[in-house]
């Protein structure tokens, strides 16, 4: 009985070893199934780009924090960024959106009958049932650089529809990351993937080119290195390179207007 045991174990063993290796297909199951096991398991859920360095993000905007306008949050995550204006004490009233169920699970309980939060909306598809012309501003924090051509353009074509007429998109996203230096490989099952889901880096120049073919105009776009703000930025940039292998990445953050 044992020799068949050991026999059996062994071909496992061959068989885990001879999946062929593969870029990882990035679909609605294995997004969510990342994104909800980060949201849930330490030290990825401490070191989210927008929990660490929100503040600044929001700040570098220069958007007036007494000004009460309706604000979305596309791909809000556990609400990082509602936490960021409740500390900085922003009117804008607040929206979270995403289309993992854990972390909007996450923003609910913290967030549900506070001021100033209208509500966290679990989307499972584009279009969403949002309204046409609904918000002020929407934030796209950490988010385009996740997205294949056909869901980005469908994206843009919904923040689009919702936006008022004059309203704004908020983007930040890595600068000219090279995403050969956050790729992992699954020994498991032959999967090759980057850590944090990215696939695909930008530029100045093309989210410029590409933001202005979705009928927006630019308002304001520059590259901002996080990882030299201060002891604490410092700190959380040595901790995921730890973790990552990759320090705080220069980042673009951009505000582009609806143009048409």
């Amino acid at each position: 009985m044992s020799y068949i045991v050991q026999e059996i174990s062994t071909s496992i063993v061959k068989g885990m070893y001879m999946k062929t290796e593969h870029p990882i297909i990035w679909d609605d199951v294995t997004v969510s199934r990342l994104w909800n096991y980060y949201s849930k398991t330490p030290p990825y859920s401490e070191i989210y780009f927008s929990k660490v360095f929100g503040d600044r993000m929001l700040k570098k905007l220069d958007i007036p924090f007494d000004k009460e306008i309706s604000v979305l949050d596309f791909g809000c995550g556990p609400g990082d960024i509602w936490e960021h204006m409740q500390q900085l004490s922003v009117a804008w009233n607040y929206t979270g959106l995403d289309f993992s169920s854990d972390t909007i699970e996450k923003l609910r309980k913290k967030a549900l009958g506070t001021q100033k939060f209208s509500g966290a909306i679990h989307a499972d598809k584009l279009p969403t049932d949002l309204t046409n012309n609904q918000f002020d501003l929407v934030l796209l924090f950490e988010v385009v650089e996740h997205l294949t051509d056909d869901i980005l353009d469908n994206t843009l074509n919904e923040i689009h529809r919702i936006l008022k007429p004059g309203g704004r998109v908020a983007i930040t996203t890595p600068n000219n990351e090279d995403l050969s230096k956050a790729t992992k490989f699954c020994p498991d099952c032959g999967a090759i993937f980057h850590e944090w889901q990215h696939i695909r880096s930008w530029n100045k120049s093309t989210l410029q080119d590409y933001m202005h073919s979705r009928g927006f105009t630019s308002e304001f776009l520059t590259p901002l290195d996080f990882s030299e703000h201060g002891l604490r930025g410092n700190f959380i940039a040595k901790t995921r390179r730890i973790i990552t292998g990759n320090y705080a990445l220069p980042h673009l953050v951009a505000v582009f207007k609806k143009s048409k």
